[in-house]
């Protein structure tokens, strides 16, 4: 079973290759990039003086206020696709959606939010439609007193809507003195029209709620604006992450699901090679369905050289280099896209796994922690949490840990590992041999990783034996599994890599 990939739902429905980084697909279809670049529209932006020059900044906008018979996927549609018009490092970088819509009901003060996502401005705002025109009324503030620096609103007909999100963006952008070369270019319908990018907006919409009635419509969605406007090709790779995604909600469809985002991603690359959300679609389909790592790396690289700061390409980056063992490296990628997204559950979660990979159990617990503490019932960390806790000698803690994971796999397994460091061997046995009696054919790795803490040699090879006949994914992490690793001076362990032509050497130490 392996530890990587983007499909949470797996775990929650199958225990089959449950993945490292639940983040991936949730944060790809909501985020807003690049697409064909568009002739200006007919938009205006009111803007005040603008204060004193900034010379580079980091913006968390909140979600929009709705105003009467606006759609709250409509208000907040348009400020996600302006963190994408707003985001141009290194000078103005915006924080991603993901971390700063958590805070929609927060009652906190503006400074303590704005310590809270790592900003030094704030932008809030209402969307109200008026005389077939709609308008964004914008505050922009400091985050370090929560003062309001500015006042302004950016507005277009209703009919050019898609638009409004760069008018926003290019007043911001004066408000605060800051001057940029090119603008990215905007995610909206090359042929602009306002039924295309309003079911694109409902489609981002549903695929947050997760469930497969909601991805079903994300679906839908997609697949009205591609029939409204066939040359965007925004769409299209959404409907290639959303279809993946189904995928892993519906086992029986997910051959013909599968196919059918490999045609979207590749339609989306020929109709729009320089959006990032199109590589990411044909990277997440190379890396989850073909199985082919190396090329899905390159074309994460291509989305990152598209748009550098982007989390959930970063996520991506970061789960590759994990799977080729690169575990310093993907530490660091986290923690840079924790900068951008420093509320995002999933990857701190996956910090907190590539932590335990190189043996820091301190920094390991404090980011699964941190994951556990936003999303109490999210797969896994709880197991992985108790990992991190008995590795410190906490033994206690590690059990009252792992007994609280939701996933029946994954609680056996850190309760066999957890119960065996606080020495009770008995209640250790009883949890492996529930493991083995229930999951011999889904995680003989993880059987294989209980018998390594042990010091069972023989045990731990048989099993990584059955992992490699079976065809357990699982088994390419045997370079930095807990326990597992201290082995890989063993002649086994080493015909094991040579088997699977992977390198025997990578970040993580042997322990």
């Amino acid at each position: 079973m392996r530890l990587d990939g983007s499909m949470i739902s797996k775990a929650m429905h199958h225990a089959r290759r449950v993945v490292l980084l639940p983040v991936m697909l949730a944060a790809a279809l909501v985020a807003c990039s690049a697409s064909e670049p568009q002739p200006a529209a007919q938009g205006s932006a009111q803007t005040a003086k603008p204060v004193p020059q900034v010379a580079s900044a980091r913006i968390a906008i909140l979600p929009f206020t709705p105003g009467d018979d606006v759609a709250v996927y409509r208000a907040d549609g348009i400020a996600r696709h302006l963190i994408a018009a707003l985001s141009r490092p290194p000078t103005l970088t915006a924080i991603a959606p993901d971390s700063s819509f958590r805070l929609r009901r927060s009652d906190e003060p503006a400074t303590v939010i704005g310590k809270r996502l790592g900003a030094t401005h704030l932008l809030r705002g209402k969307l109200v439609e008026r005389d077939d025109r709609v308008i964004l009324e914008l505050d922009l503030m400091q985050a370090s007193d929560g003062k309001s620096i500015w006042h302004g609103q950016a507005e277009r007909p209703a009919t050019e809507v898609a638009g409004l999100a760069e008018t926003a963006a290019e007043a911001i952008e004066q408000a605060m003195g800051m001057t940029f070369g090119s603008r990215p270019t905007p995610d909206r319908p090359p042929g602009g029209s306002a039924v295309a990018f309003d079911a694109l907006l409902q489609g981002e919409a549903a695929v947050e709620r997760g469930d497969a009635v909601s991805i079903q419509k994300a679906i839908d969605a997609f697949t009205q604006a591609t029939s409204v406007d066939p040359q965007w090709a925004r769409p299209r790779a959404l409907l290639a992450l959303v279809r993946l995604r189904m995928a892993a909600l519906q086992p029986a469809l997910a051959d013909a699901l599968r196919e059918k985002a490999r045609i979207d991603a590749d339609a989306a690359l020929r109709l729009d090679s320089d959006d990032p959300v199109a590589h990411r679609a044909q990277a997440t389909w190379l890396g989850e369905v073909a199985l082919d790592a190396v090329s899905a790396e390159d074309e994460v690289h291509r989305g990152l050289a598209l748009r550098p700061d982007d989390p959930a390409l970063l996520g991506m980056l970061a789960v590759r280099q994990t799977g080729f063992a690169k575990l310093d490296e993907a530490a660091a990628t986290l923690r840079h896209a924790l900068e951008l997204d420093p509320l995002s559950a999933p990857m701190l979660y996956q910090l907190g796994y590539v932590n335990l990979g190189l043996a820091d159990y301190p920094q390991a617990e404090d980011a699964l922690r941190r994951a556990r503490d936003l999303e109490p019932s999210m797969p896994l960390v709880h197991a992985f949490l108790a990992v991190a806790l008995f590795q410190q000698n906490r033994t206690q803690d590690a059990i009252d840990e792992a007994r609280q994971e939701p996933i029946p796999l994954w609680r056996n397994y850190a309760l066999a590992m957890a119960y065996w460091a606080n020495g009770q061997r008995d209640l250790s046995e009883a949890e492996l041999q529930s493991l083995i009696r229930e999951h011999a054919g889904d995680a003989p790795t993880q059987i294989a990783g209980v018998y390594a803490q042990r010091d069972n040699r023989d045990a731990l090879f048989h099993w990584l034996g059955v992992a490699q006949r079976s065809g357990d994914p699982g088994i390419v992490e045997i370079r930095y599994m807990p326990f597992v690793a201290r082995y890989a001076d063993d002649p086994r362990f080493k015909a094991i890599l040579r088997d699977l032509d992977i390198a025997g050497s990578g970040s993580a130490q042997a322990r």
